[in-house]
C-alpha cells in the first residue's frame, strides 16, 4: 500500500476559492451558560484639551519632556509603531506628548502601537469631526492608523481630506481566571484573533483592563491562547498579542500549534453604483448570517464585493460569490468588519438552517473509503483547555480517484455545537489518491472548559456536492 503525506489540516493550502467576493466574520457559537462578563478597568479620564497643544505653540524641535504630560490612553510597554516618518513640506503630524496610534477615530477603536513624543507620521486625512488625524501605517490592514489632535502638532495638514470612520468591531470580554491560573491583562483594547498573528480573522476587541484566563501559548511566546465564553465564541478561545498585555503565572501552559492563514482570495469589484461591502481586515464569509455557520474562506482587507440581501437584525450582508465553489452564489458577511455603500433599499434574507450539532456515527451507504487508522482514538480522556494532534488515515476504497483540484475537505458539525478544531472549516486536497491508496489528515485541536463529551465530524466533499468520506473524532474531557 503507498503512504501519501497529505493534507495538514493546520498546514494545508486553502483551496483557491473563485469567489466574486470574499468577506466575513468569525468564530462559531455555541450552547455553554455564559460567564459574567468583568468590565475593564477604565483609565481616569483626564484628557488634555485639543487647545492644549496649538499647532504653531511648540515647534517640531522642541517637544516637550514626555514625563510632564502624555495622553492618558497610553500605557508603558506598548510597543512603539513602525511607521514611515514625515517629510517637510508634505503633511506631517509630529507627536506632541507619548501618544497611542488606533485603527480609528476614537478610543474605543483597537491600538496599534505607541507614537512617542517627537515622532512624526505621515498625514493622510482627519475625522468628521477634526479630532483625529490619519496617518500612513502600512502594517495595518488598510494601510491606515489614528492619532489623538490633541497630543498632535500638525504641519501642512490645511488640505487633507476628510476620511469616514471605520466600523467599531464587536468587544469581546475574555473569561476571567480564577485564583492561581495563568492569566493576562489587557494593556489597552487589543484584538482577540483567530491565530496567533495580524493576519488571522478577529472575533472582537479585548477592552482595555479585561482579564482573562490563558490556556496556552504561540511556540515563539508572542501570543497567548485565552479562554472565551463558547456562547459567543464557539471555539471557546482565541489569540492575544502578548506584548499588549500583563501575563503572569504563564510559564507552565500549553505550547499551541499555528493554524495556517487561509489565503486571501482575489475578487471581483462590483459595477460602479450596485450595492456593495468593502472589508476592513482579514474576515471570513460564512453559509449563513451568523458565526455558528460554516466559513467558506478569508478575504483580505479592501476586498470589495457586491451585496444581495441583508439579515433581519441588519448585523449580516449577504453578497455575491462564485457558484463554482458556492451553491448558488451567495454568502454572509458581518457588518461589523465591512463598510457599505448603495445598500439602503436591499432586501431582508431569511437565515438558512444553521449547521448541525451532532457528530455522525454511521457513514452514508456512498462512502467510498475506509478509516485505516485514528489516533488518539475515539473517547480519549484530555483535562479541560487543553491542546492535542489530531490524525485520521482515509482508505480510498472505491473505482475511481479522489481528485484533489475538486475535492474539499470540510467541517460537517460539532457535538453539542462546541468546535475543537482551529482555522477554518473548509480545505482543499493537496494530491489525488488513486484507488487503493491513503490519504493522511491532520489538525490542531483544544478541549473546551468544561467536563463532558465532544467531538467533531469532517467529510471529504466533491465540489459537485458527492460526499466521498466521512470521518470524526469523539473525546471525554473530565
Amino acid at each position: 500500500m503507498k503512504i501519501k503525506t497529505n493534507v495538514l489540516w493546520t498546514r494545508v493550502a486553502v483551496v483557491a476559492l473563485a469567489l466574486t467576493v470574499i468577506l466575513a466574520a468569525c468564530g462559531p457559537a455555541a450552547t455553554t451558560e455564559a460567564p459574567t462578563p468583568v468590565p475593564p478597568t477604565p483609565v481616569p479620564p483626564t484628557a488634555i484639551p485639543a487647545t492644549a497643544v496649538p499647532p504653531t505653540a511648540v515647534p517640531p524641535t522642541e517637544i516637550p519632556p514626555t514625563e510632564e504630560v502624555v495622553d492618558p490612553a497610553y500605557v508603558e510597554g506598548i510597543p512603539e509603531a513602525v511607521i514611515p516618518a514625515g517629510e517637510p513640506g508634505k503633511p506631517m503630524i509630529t507627536a506632541a506628548y507619548n501618544t497611542i496610534i488606533r485603527s480609528g477615530p476614537g478610543t474605543n477603536y483597537v491600538v496599534y502601537g505607541a507614537f512617542l513624543g517627537s515622532q512624526t507620521a505621515i498625514a493622510v486625512g482627519i475625522s468628521a469631526d477634526g479630532l483625529w488625524y490619519a496617518i500612513s501605517v502600512p502594517v495595518a490592514p488598510d494601510g491606515t492608523g489614528w492619532v489623538n489632535a490633541a497630543f498632535s502638532i500638525p504641519t501642512d495638514t490645511g488640505n487633507l481630506p476628510v476620511l469616514p470612520a471605520p466600523p467599531v468591531p464587536p468587544s469581546i470580554y475574555p473569561v476571567p481566571p480564577e485564583a492561581g491560573d495563568p492569566q493576562a491583562t489587557a494593556l489597552t483594547e487589543v484584538y482577540i484573533r483567530t491565530g496567533p498573528g495580524e493576519t488571522y480573522p478577529a472575533y472582537g476587541i479585548a477592552p482595555a483592563g479585561s482579564n482573562a484566563r490563558v490556556i496556552g501559548k504561540s511556540e515563539d511566546g508572542a501570543w497567548l491562547v485565552v479562554r472565551l465564553d463558547p456562547t459567543v465564541v464557539g471555539a471557546g478561545y482565541g489569540w492575544v498579542a502578548t506584548a499588549y498585555t500583563q501575563p503572569s503565572n504563564i510559564d507552565s501552559v500549553t505550547v499551541i500549534a499555528t493554524p495556517d492563514v487561509p489565503p486571501a482570495v482575489e475578487t471581483t469589484p462590483p459595477a460602479e453604483g450596485v450595492p456593495a461591502a468593502t472589508a476592513i481586515d482579514y474576515i471570513y464569509i460564512r453559509s449563513g448570517p451568523g458565526t455558528e455557520y460554516l466559513a467558506y474562506g478569508m478575504a483580505a482587507p479592501g476586498a470589495t464585493g457586491e451585496v444581495a440581501g441583508k439579515s433581519e437584525d441588519g448585523a449580516w450582508w449577504q453578497v455575491k460569490v462564485s457558484t463554482a465553489y458556492v451553491a448558488g452564489g451567495l454568502g454572509w458577511v458581518s457588518a461589523d468588519w465591512v463598510t457599505t455603500v448603495n445598500t439602503e433599499n436591499v432586501p431582508v434574507v431569511p437565515a438558512p438552517p444553521p449547521p448541525s450539532t451532532e457528530v455522525p456515527t454511521t457513514p452514508p451507504a456512498t462512502i467510498t473509503c475506509v478509516l485505516v487508522s485514528q489516533d488518539p482514538e475515539d473517547y480519549t480522556v484530555f483535562p479541560p483547555s487543553t491542546g492535542f494532534g489530531m490524525t485520521w488515515v482515509l482508505q480510498n476504497t472505491g473505482t475511481t480517484s479522489w481528485d484533489a483540484p475538486n475535492t474539499n475537505l470540510t467541517f460537517l458539525g460539532a457535538l453539542n455545537g462546541q468546535r475543537l478544531h482551529q482555522g477554518g472549516d473548509s480545505y482543499g486536497m493537496t494530491e489525488s489518491v488513486v484507488p487503493g491508496d491513503t490519504y493522511t489528515v491532520s489538525g490542531s485541536l483544544i478541549t473546551p472548559a468544561d467536563p463532558g463529551q465532544y467531538g467533531e465530524a469532517w467529510a471529504l466533499i466533491t465540489n459537485d456536492g458527492t460526499t466521498l468520506c466521512q470521518f470524526w473524532v469523539l473525546v471525554t474531557v473530565e
